[in-house]
């Protein structure tokens, strides 16, 4: 009973500072680019992220709980102490302000812990096939959103004029064809775009939020509904309750972090990064690999700067989600793996 209250918890609290991390970057979407109020955001979203995590996270819980280590070693004290660590490390980087991967968190907490009992009963209870397929989906899917941010603001932004975010790119094009110009700002056509561009948007967020639900929010939940004996429709409404209370409680500096620090966004910027991130995390959760939405979230965004003529990222950032991004993983293993051999 006792390791069912710690697997709980660790779950909880591992999904509470999920919706503190990785489910602000589809808010920041909309903030950054005034298309929606935090709150109304969080709750559109929030929908989204159920559907997904309903209906669409099967392949992910499944190579969660028993694809990357043989189901028979993780017990419910060892999914336990797996997620607790993982969210440790997931709420410190919250603190330090680094938008960390929760799916990473999880994988790389439960590879430690099955290494290590892999040298205890001297059998190797790791799929190094699915772990090196996985390595392969981590390292690959932010390059697949950088391609895919880039080709879809090249669209976007051929095929609609917009407002532009920076003086010289207004003057600019007020010289190329002003008439144009004035007339669009006289007849109000400008303004009406826009408003389409954050319908868009809107419904590019929405995508994301179901991607996230079936992938991240999958993969922090597979090992709590599969190592107790509980009501499973009660648990995954506590989880999504955990996940919102995190953004609610801890998001809001993340998402200025990610949708006004990082990179100065509209509506037409925020679709082209949301559809990108969106499609590479919805199709590899349905193939049953759970990724680093933070990772497709960077190559989108740099997908978007490449696709312009001036960068507009600020290097600091950058270099932050860099840090974040390639440390999680042996950070997370090696102290799972310290902690299973001194606990079990």
């Amino acid at each position: 009973m006792s390791s069912e209250i710690l697997l709980l918890f660790a779950g909880l609290y591992l999904a509470w500072t999920l919706g503190a991390n990785d489910a602000t970057n589809m808010i920041s979407m909309l903030v950054g680019a005034k298309a929606a109020s935090y709150w109304w955001a969080l709750l559109f979203l929030g929908v989204c992220s159920a559907f997904g995590f309903f209906f669409l996270s099967g392949e992910v819980m499944k190579t969660v709980s028993g694809g990357v280590v043989e189901s028979s070693v993780i017990s419910s004290w060892h999914a336990g102490v797996a997620l607790l660590v993982a969210a440790v490390w997931v709420h410190f980087a919250t603190w330090k302000k680094w938008p960390v991967s929760i799916s990473q968190s999880v994988v790389s907490s439960v590879l430690g812990m099955g290494l290590v009992e892999s040298f205890r009963m001297g059998e190797m209870m790791v799929h190094w096939a699915k772990v090196g397929v996985l390595a392969g989906v981590w390292l690959l899917s932010p390059l697949a959103g950088f391609a895919l941010g880039w080709l879809l603001f090249k669209i976007f932004h051929g095929m609609i004029r917009h407002k532009h975010l920076y003086l010289r790119d207004a003057v600019k094009e007020l010289v190329q064809d002003p008439f144009q110009v004035i007339h669009d700002w006289v007849s109000g056509h400008r303004e009406k775009r826009e408003k389409w561009l954050h319908a868009i948007l809107l419904a590019s967020s929405g995508y994301m939020a179901v991607a996230l639900g079936a992938n991240t929010i999958a993969a922090e939940a597979a090992l709590v509904v599969s190592g107790g004996s509980w009501n499973v429709m009660w648990l995954e409404i506590a989880i999504l309750s955990a996940v919102f209370l995190g953004v609610v409680m801890l998001g809001h500096e993340l998402v200025d972090f990610m949708g006004r620090r990082i990179l100065k966004l509209d509506a037409l910027r925020g679709a082209s990064i949301q559809v990108a991130a969106a499609t590479v995390t919805l199709v590899s959760a349905l193939l049953g690999y759970p990724l680093s939405t933070t990772g497709v979230f960077v190559g989108a965004f740099l997908g978007v700067e490449f696709g312009e003529k001036h960068p507009n990222v600020q290097r600091h950032g950058v270099r932050s989600l860099k840090y974040s991004f390639f440390v999680t993983i042996p950070v997370v293993m090696v102290c799972s793996a310290v902690v299973t051999w001194f606990v079990f």
